[in-house]
């Protein structure tokens, strides 16, 4: 199994099963199986449904949360502002070689080399 994970550029196209997940993020299925949603569309409905905002109004996906973080060997507690990033990657369940090496005996004989 696979487990090499590759970023999803903007503009991509993620087929997701609307039972499973397009019906929880209130994505429309037209009455088919699958939605098909750019990644960017995706990324924005996700933030949308964690839309966490602060006392402030702030929020975790823009100018952060107010919040307080104990950091790895400090004395106490800092307080300061959460930010998110929200990153979605890629794994395929099997690698595809797109451009398989040509052979040259594949494609030419030894008379036209």
């Amino acid at each position: 199994m696979n487990n090499e994970f590759q970023p999803v550029n903007d503009g991509e196209i993620i087929s997701l099963n609307h039972q499973d997940i397009g019906r929880q993020l209130n994505l429309a299925s037209h009455g088919f199986d699958d939605v098909q949603v750019k990644s960017e569309q995706f990324a924005k409905v996700i933030r949308r449904r964690l839309n966490i905002k602060d006392a402030k109004g702030q929020t975790l996906f823009k100018e952060g949360i107010g919040c307080e973080v104990f950091k790895s060997g400090s004395t106490g507690l800092q307080k300061g502002r959460l930010r998110a990033r929200l990153v979605m990657e890629f794994c395929p369940d099997e690698l595809i070689n797109d451009f398989p090496e040509l052979s040259q005996d594949k494609y030419f004989s030894n008379d036209e080399i």
